[in-house]
């Protein structure tokens, strides 16, 4: 049997219905607005008319919250009891809110993963510019070292004449464009900024005690054994020394080392000759070309404290070798 055509078409009933009466409400009050000028009665009577159709509305709308609602306490009862039958037709509106949900997780947890990747790479590539920059300064000074290779040598201090420490222990201090560097005899050092140099605290001890201990140094017997101690007068074969706690040694010449022997002999000309005695402890400023205030402010020191001190100019910028002197 052919079907009719009313038996294919569409119902819209419900959305047409809906729209009709809004549309509906809106005329009657614009009629009712004009036909107010003319007849009252109508007017009332439209208004009624309209209120009745408002309040139809309102149903519709009510029920339609009443579904919704429905639709909430059904995904509450589903949470609280899981084996529940649900409705096909709501099983597949939950399955497709569940799907977008969870495709939404998955993007979220993608973009975290590309945003640590991201931030590992940039943490990469902050410790490669590092590298970059270390080797640049590196190169940077292999230039300069290219271009002026004199400039970086190693430079030893040594004594004139003999070439070795021995009857010498000074304290060295380097002056340059900063400051100054301390060398202690135990080939450690320590810097003083420029600013710092006439109120440091260890600096000035250091000062006030090389001054102090200016007449001692270092006695050596024949032996090999050290002793700390100012020359006081030699007579005949017996040379007398006294070190710091006052306590008088009496030794004769042949128990000395060579070197021993040799600056009593130094000692003894100098006062035949009525010029002070030769001190082993003083200071030598190393100047640096940049160094020239460093070292002005560092003499000033010296003076304050009554420390006898020397200078020995630098001519580049290369380390210092103090092995003749430390090693003495």
């Amino acid at each position: 049997m052919k079907k009719k055509k009313a038996d294919l078409e569409i119902s819209l009933f419900p959305f047409l219905s809906i729209l009709a009466c809004v549309i509906g409400i809106l005329t009657l009050m614009i009629t009712a607005i004009v036909i107010a000028q003319i007849d009252p009665e109508a007017v009332n009577e439209k208004i009624e008319t309209a209120l009745q159709d408002d309040e139809e509305f309102q149903k519709k709308i009510e029920e339609q919250k009443k579904e919704l609602d429905a639709l909430r306490k059904e995904i509450e009862s589903i949470k609280r009891d899981p084996f529940k039958k649900i409705d096909p037709q709501k099983k597949d509106q939950l399955k497709q809110q569940i799907e977008t949900v969870t495709a939404q997780v998955q993007m979220a947890k993608t973009e975290d993963k590309k945003a640590k990747t991201i931030q590992g790479e940039v943490v990469k590539m902050k410790a490669d510019l590092a590298k970059m920059m270390k080797d640049l300064e590196q190169a940077e000074d292999e230039w300069e070292l290219m271009k002026e290779p004199e400039k970086f040598a190693k430079m030893v201090v040594k004594q004139s004449g003999s070439g070795a420490g021995g009857d010498l222990e000074p304290t060295f201090i380097e002056c340059n464009e900063k400051g100054i560097r301390v060398y202690e005899q135990n080939g450690n050092h320590y810097d003083v900024p420029f600013t710092e140099i006439l109120g440091h605290g260890k600096l000035k001890a250091h000062v006030q005690k090389v001054a102090k201990e200016a007449p001692y140094r270092t006695w050596r017997s024949a032996q090999g054994s050290k002793i700390d101690a100012r020359f006081v007068k030699r007579e005949g074969s017996k040379i007398t020394l006294k070190d710091k706690t006052g306590k008088e040694i009496q030794l004769t010449a042949i128990q000395l080392a060579v070197g021993s022997r040799n600056m009593v002999r130094k000692y003894e000309e100098a006062r035949a000759a009525k010029r002070p005695d030769p001190e082993a402890r003083f200071i030598i400023f190393l100047l640096r070309t940049k160094g020239f205030n460093s070292w002005a402010r560092a003499t000033q020191l010296c003076n304050s404290l009554g420390c006898r001190f020397g200078q020995l100019p630098l001519d580049g910028e290369g380390e210092i070798d103090l092995s003749l002197f430390l090693g003495s």
